[in-house]
């Protein structure tokens, strides 16, 4: 067992800062500056965006552990997962569900630049009675981890675009295709670590999961159509908030009650949300790329004629 333990630490030690430095770079081998100047003459839709994933979303995971007592390290993953920024395949989701890629785009940036910041201030400001007294967040190891394996790989992937871009589409979708192998790896190896016991969690941890991420996926798309978003920005949107990075919350783990049982609760949490959350996405592609809204039981809200979605020539060659 404590080979098992052994292994699966080099493989979280490793295989996660490798994952997301693939997909980081992934994202940002489809980016170019041209893709965001609709969004910046008409920033509305990415407020919205910003709005609900950083605020509302955090919002409904404490709300969910709050209301069904949800134990410490349990709260803490369902915590962790909310504050994570969309991941870089909700991007190419977004384009499949022909959704607006250029305010994916610009959601999965603004969030994951702003994570930075956003991600110790939530969990200081959410999680810090399921925390142990003598927890300290550890920001700088943070900072410097999140500038590493997200920053520097993003402005990388763009400088590709920008300098060789013959050669960013196949880049772009080998980076994203490994990093989503890591993720099986890094999943295989927590599975067969010991840490995650499946069995003897039951079902209520997976079945507050499921909860907290269908409502996700039901309710995105109503309460952007409220706010007056079309359907393509409900589809951009209700993916980004559905799909979210958690490679970022998987390099976050170990600082999370470090030795104890509660680790393997919030490494469970981050886990089975990934494999849900791809599922739990495509409804909403689907429907829109069908004519339909992504707003169950809603007539479609499209966008007039004279006024299509900005073109993105990087998102979509990295889909293809």
């Amino acid at each position: 067992m404590r080979e098992l333990f052994s292994h699966h630490a080099f493989v979280e030690a490793n295989f996660v800062p490798i994952q997301l430095v693939l997909a980081m770079f992934g994202m940002g081998a489809t980016l170019s500056l041209r893709d965001f100047e609709r969004i910046v003459k008409n920033p509305s839709g990415l407020a919205v965006g910003l709005v609900i994933q950083v605020i509302l979303v955090p919002f409904l995971a404490v709300m969910f552990s709050r209301i069904l007592g949800l134990s410490p390290g349990w709260a803490v993953g369902l915590i962790l997962v909310s504050v994570v920024p969309g991941g870089a395949f909700s991007n190419l989701l977004t384009y499949f569900g022909r959704g607006n890629v250029p305010l994916s785009i610009s959601v999965t940036t603004v969030t994951t630049l702003g994570c930075l910041v956003t991600i110790p201030f939530v969990l200081h400001l959410t999680a810090a009675e399921h925390l142990p007294p003598d927890f300290a967040f550890p920001t700088g190891q943070i900072i410097r981890d999140i500038s590493s394996f997200l920053l520097l790989p993003l402005v990388l992937g763009m400088v590709t675009y920008r300098f060789l871009p013959q050669h960013t589409e196949a880049l772009s979708r080998w980076s994203i295709r490994l990093s989503m192998t890591f993720v099986v790896l890094i999943t295989i190896s927590a599975l067969g670590s010991g840490r995650i016991k499946v069995a003897e969690y039951g079902l209520g941890p997976p079945a507050t999961i499921v909860a907290f991420a269908l409502i996700l996926m039901v309710a995105v798309p109503h309460l952007t159509r409220l706010l007056g978003r079309y359907d393509d920005e409900s589809a951009a949107i209700s993916i980004e908030v559905t799909l979210r990075n958690i490679g970022i919350g998987l390099l976050l783990v170990r600082f999370f009650f470090p030795g104890q049982p509660e680790n393997g609760h919030v490494l469970y949490s981050c886990l089975f949300f990934a494999g849900l959350s791809t599922p739990l996405s495509l409804p909403a592609m689907l429907r829109h790329r069908r004519g339909k809204s992504p707003a169950y039981g809603r007539a479609p809200f499209v966008r007039p004629s004279e006024d299509p979605p900005a073109p993105t020539a990087g998102a979509g060659e990295a889909a293809s």
